[in-house]
């Protein structure tokens, strides 16, 4: 499938809601460089009794751990988050949003990867991207009972969203996976809903 149509799917399913901010990090030489970063909403009690709903009853299943002899290799300063210890929860619309993904790229291992990059105006910023694999620092996350729905996010950014809930969700200006109820994070982050502050 040509990169044009394989962005075509992302950019369906993820309409990003807010402009980037001023300031912007550097991606990653390793990541792929189009990416879509949706806005990171902060949920009314309406929304958050319907993200509540959303919610699985069983818990989010860890596939796979970053491998250690990789990031002892790459000299990544970390440390890994035993899966007994990870709690991300990504929710029911969510996981069916990425399956839908998978079907419509006809590929089982698409998944869609978040990163927490430094930047933008708070300090933080995330990024999200639809992925083809695996990268030997990720950890590989799937929905309890909606399958495929991938989801992939490297060592360090775990540490950074840990506790929070992977939501897709259709507001008036469009439709976005995003981040919500992050442990991490201070505040409500910016304006722009991409950046956001870490906590002391």
């Amino acid at each position: 499938m040509s990169s044009t149509m394989f962005l075509r799917s992302l950019r369906e399913a993820t309409l990003p809601a807010a402009r980037n901010c001023a300031r912007r990090a550097p991606l990653n030489a390793w990541r792929i460089p189009r990416t879509v970063k949706p806005a990171h909403f902060y949920t009314s009690t309406s929304s958050k009794a319907a993200l509540a709903s959303e919610i699985p009853a069983q818990p989010t299943i860890v596939l796979t751990t970053p491998s250690p002899e990789y990031l002892e290799e790459e000299e990544l300063d970390v440390d890994l988050i035993p899966p007994d210890q990870v709690k991300l929860v990504i929710t029911d619309r969510a996981a069916e949003q990425l399956r839908s993904i998978a079907t419509r790229e006809n590929n089982q291992n698409a998944a869609l990867r978040i990163a927490v990059e430094s930047g933008g105006c708070h300090g933080y910023q995330y990024k999200m991207e639809l992925a083809k694999a695996r990268s030997p620092d990720d950890y590989h996350f799937t929905h309890p009972t909606i399958q495929p729905a991938n989801l992939l996010i490297d060592a360090v950014s775990l540490g950074l969203v840990n506790g929070s809930t992977i939501d897709f969700a259709t507001e008036l200006i469009g439709s976005s996976f995003r981040v919500d109820n992050n442990p991490q994070a201070k505040g409500s982050g910016c304006g722009c809903g991409v950046s956001w502050e870490l906590k002391d």
